[in-house]
């Protein structure tokens, strides 16, 4: 629905918005938000007024500490002027991005950023700092929660001696006080604890997040500019109109939606780094003792040593590198989450989660190949003593393959499965408690939208009545069904790919291997086959990412949670069946049919299980290794190169010139714009703002994390029974990549941006995926692919996948019955801080004076001795409530069931309390004489 008004009168009514215009609509919705923006900034100076007068005044009473402005945030663009080009577009070009660097940077001066300029080398570098009120404003527009003053959380104490051991010994978390919190409310900021310290009231990654919230929602566009669009399209409709001729020239709904996502999107800081206004932007790190230390060694052949420098008040990095990157102690949750945010600390306590689980089925794993190798041992020939070297090491592999495949992997295959569902309950208990802890167990109710999503509706908010932008579910709908063809397509493309190259080494290996020698039909079938598959999985693999981004960004998600869910859905589908294509194929297809008649058939050599067992193997071994060399080699590389002695660099060449020097004071005069008035930087600011320039950017961090970490666990679940020693591997490549990703988020890549989440999103339920299939797959490879299964015929397989999909499916809906989701302890936490929260906020309300209720009514004895003396009176009760309705007379005044109910309604205050719950009304009682025939009446 939407307001419109009637040009005959000034009252508004309500229209069907349907039957409008693109146009009319936009027009609507301009007039409707310049009203709702005058409103909420008439309401925004008098709660910030109202804030500052409370602020001024607590500064008075109590000292504050001063703010020292830090840089939040650091823009880039390269240092040319439109003046130095020659080329007529390129001064266009540069016109253009020097109009919108200015618009930007005056729109942020007026929200109170205060900026500085450092030339440095070829850039210049923009830094930006939030003032605290500012960010008190953001902070209570988000709703972030931050603790109460004086309400700290007590912590439960060591039940158990390994407890105890653990809390004393293992424990980074201990200095961490938690305290009760509520959502930030400027007027109360007394309330809340460390306010008196404006640089450290908002944690790190609040600040950070806050002040990147306030950069994308800013808009540099026009009024006329927003505007604009819906003219030309509103033009466009009149125009297809007028004849038939014209009506070829209107604009298809997929233009449509083009024009209203362009004229409806915001231009915030994500447009100009687009458009390459700005060529970077990032977030510094906190400076850090160990990083100057480091620094100083280097300044011989990387920058200039800087001068004298104060020392750190807090280190966060120091502190979570020495307790982070340590083997032997437990990942600090809490301090992760103060520095990174919710979202990157929820992935390492469900890492951390995922290792200490993985213990047991490891133990067991691990008893299981003992025991197949020795049954493979004892049931081999003695070897005669004249076989070669190279007969025993087959013989010795051919025993090892065999351990894999023995009479106890049934039972390990449903422990396992059995396994899956402890460990996601568990998760979810665990996550219970962080998000309660960290306050975002609320999150996603209040989540606010994202800057690039866009409506074209205008609808009543269900919750507060306030008019809002929704996009229509129709359109929506039929985006989520071309995005889920252009899936199908795309997976269709993998798995033809896939067997493509198996098809081909099936015909290499029969039609040409017989010919030639074997090193030859091994660089034929073997060789050549994976790079054809590396290769098709390549090229498909970056087509398919672009194209799930871009399609993501067209389905016009409202909140990054569930952006960041649609996304994972699309590329997690072409990962699974990169990763486990090979594994299913050999699993339940190999060896059991032929491509061309009769001649072209794939068999195993020997048994499939045993070939299984090894491609596991190989691909749980193999996949880290391009992360880790993307990860870890390439960085350390560029590190060396970039920190390369100044004898070994080419001063010929313009691109190893050492533009990043400091101290050479001539260079930056001549640097140094005149008209811009850009001051020569600190020295000991250009070395830090450098270096974090080159470091490279983490991305989404957890995003390929996740995947990585999802895709080990599927050969965990799905193969568990024909590999093992799987549990093993990923317990050990979890492990060291947890203490890895501390060293290279600290040290070797820049600060992301610390996002809130409250949850691990869509990767739970891709998790509850993974366990419901692994069920099936270990089911059917159980019955069909191992030598166990060999005994039954096709139709006793049958019933043993029938009864073993039972059996477990039974079991794991006990364990996930018995386990509750939420800890009681939890349950109960929330219910007293929900209590202490009112408690807070009531204590320092003004407090209302207690009634009176002598003063109201008479007391009981002298209303029964005015009720049995003055018989002759008459009472009369009158009584205010929002409906009237009368009651029946009660009788005369000397009735006792009168004087009883009268005692009991209005006499006592007990009475008066009962009286207001059960109606819900405020009584007067007033006193008047009336003729002794008259009955006493009650009004309501």
């Amino acid at each position: 629905m939407s307001k419109q008004s009637d040009p005959g009168s000034g009252d508004f009514h309500l229209q069907p918005i349907s039957h409008l215009s693109f146009s009319d609509v936009a027009t609507i919705g301009a007039s409707l938000h310049k009203t709702s923006k005058r409103h909420k900034r008439r309401m925004k100076n008098k709660t910030f007024g109202t804030f500052e007068r409370r602020y001024s005044k607590l500064a008075l009473n109590k000292s504050l500490v001063p703010e020292r402005k830090r840089i939040d945030y650091v823009l880039i663009y390269p240092n040319i002027s439109s003046k130095d080009a020659k080329d007529e577009s390129k001064i266009l070009e540069l016109k253009k991005h020097e109009y919108n660097r200015a618009r930007f940077e005056n729109i942020v001066s007026a929200e109170g950023f205060s900026l500085q300029k450092d030339i440095i080398g070829e850039n210049v570098f923009v830094k930006l700092h939030c003032p605290f009120k500012r960010l008190c404003v953001e902070a209570e527009k988000v709703k972030i929660e931050m603790a109460l003053k004086d309400c700290p959380i007590p912590s439960s104490k060591p039940q158990n001696c390994f407890q105890t051991f653990a809390d004393e010994y293992l424990d980074t978390d201990k200095d961490v006080t938690d305290f009760v919190s509520t959502a930030f409310v400027m007027n109360k900021i007394h309330l809340f604890e460390g306010w008196e310290n404006p640089e450290y009231f908002f944690r790190p990654s609040i600040r950070s997040l806050l002040v990147h919230h306030i950069l994308i929602n800013v808009d540099i566009r026009t009024a006329a500019e927003v505007n604009q669009d819906a003219v030309d399209l509103d033009s466009d409709e009149e125009a297809g109109d007028d004849g038939l001729c014209c009506l070829f020239k209107r604009k298809t709904p997929d233009a449509v939606e083009k024009q209203e996502s362009r004229s409806l999107k915001r231009r915030g800081l994500p447009y100009l780094l687009l458009k390459k206004t700005y060529t970077d932007s990032f977030i510094l790190h906190d400076d850090s003792a160990k990083c100057r230390e480091k620094e100083d060694s280097l300044s011989d052949h990387f920058l200039a040593p800087p001068g004298p420098q104060a020392p750190l008040d807090e280190d966060p990095r120091r502190v979570l590198d020495e307790t982070w990157s340590k083997m032997t102690k437990f990942q600090p949750l809490w301090h992760i989450r103060n520095y990174f945010g919710e979202k990157i600390a929820l992935y390492f306590a469900w890492s951390g989660m995922l290792i200490t689980t993985l213990w047991v089925p490891m133990i067991f794993g691990i008893a299981v190949f003992i025991y197949g190798l020795y049954e493979s041992l004892t049931a081999d020939d003695v070897v005669a003593t004249n076989t070669t070297d190279t007969s025993a090491i087959t013989d010795v592999l051919g025993d090892v393959k065999e351990a894999f495949d023995n009479k106890v992997t049934p039972f390990f295959a449903l422990f396992i499965c059995c396994w899956g569902t402890v460990f996601l309950e568990l998760w979810k208990r665990q996550k219970a408690t962080l998000a309660y802890e960290w306050d975002v167990d609320q999150f996603e109710a209040n989540e606010p939208d994202r800057p690039q999503f866009y409506g074209t509706r205008v609808k009543s908010d269900p919750v507060t009545s306030n008019e809002m932008w929704f996009y229509p579910f129709r359109r929506q709908l039929m985006k989520y069904t071309t995005s889920l063809s252009v899936l199908c397509l795309m997976v269709g493309l993998v798995i033809a790919s896939v067997v493509g190259v198996i098809i081909y080494r099936v015909i290499m290996n029969v039609d040409y291997c017989p010919d030639i020698s074997d090193n030859e039909c091994l660089v034929l079938t073997t060789v050549i086959s994976s790079i054809l598959n590396a290769v098709s999985i390549l090229i498909l693999g970056k087509v398919y990412d672009m194209l799930a981004i871009w399609l993501t960004n067209w389905e016009n998600h409202r909140t990054q949670t569930r952006y960041d869910d649609a996304l994972i859905m699309k590329l997690f589908a072409f990962q699974f069946v990169n990763s486990y294509a090979s594994c299913f194929y050999i699993a339940f297809f190999r060896g059991r049919g032929s491509i061309f008649r009769d001649r072209y058939v794939d068999d195993c050599e020997g048994s499939c299980m045993t070939q299984l067992s090894f491609q596991v193997l190989i691909l749980m071994v193999a996949k880290p290794f391009p992360k880790f060399f993307k990860d870890i080699v390439i960085p350390f590389m560029l590190q060396l190169w970039r920190k390369r002695p100044n004898c070994c660099r080419c001063f010929c060449l313009p691109c190893c010139k050492p533009t990043n020097q400091v101290g050479q004071d001539d260079n930056y005069e001549e640097e140094t714009d005149p008209e811009n008035k850009v001051p020569p930087p600190h020295a000991d600011h250009v070395g830090f703002l450098e270096r974090e320039r080159l470091k490279p950017d983490l991305g989404d961090f957890t995003l390929g994390e996740f995947t990585e970490k999802v895709i080990l666990y599927g050969f965990l679940m799905l193969f568990a029974s024909s590999f093992p020693l799987a549990p093993l591997l990923a317990l050990i490549i979890c492990y060291i990549d947890i203490r890895v990703d501390a060293k290279r988020m600290l040290w070797w890549y820049r600060r992301p941006v610390a996002y809130i989440a409250q949850d691990i999103g869509m990767w739970y339920g891709i998790l509850n995926l993974v366990n419901f299939i692994g069920v099936l797959t270990n089911a059917f490879i159980i019955a069909f692919t191992s030598d166990w299964g060999s005994q039954f015929s096709t139709t006793g397989k049958l019933w043993v996948v029938i009864g073993f999909e039972h059996i477990v499916f039974f079991l794991k809906f006990v364990l996930a019955y018995l386990i509750p989701d939420v800890p009681q302890e939890v349950r109960l936490a929330i219910r007293r801080e929900r209590y202490l929260i009112q408690k807070k906020f009531d204590d320092d309300s003004p407090k209302q004076k207690d009634i009176d209720f002598s003063e109201l009514f008479p007391s009981s004895m002298t209303a029964r001795e005015m009720i049995t003396e003055e018989d002759e009176d008459d009472i009369e009760v009158k009584a205010s409530t929002a409906v009237h309705h009368r009651r029946p007379p009660l009788g005369k005044p000397g009735n006792p069931e009168l004087k009883s109910q009268f005692n009991q309604r209005v006499t006592t205050p007990e009475g008066l309390r009962n009286q207001r719950q059960s109606e819900d009304t405020v009584f007067h009682v007033s006193y008047q004489s009336a003729k002794p025939e008259q009955n006493a009446t009650s009004e309501v």
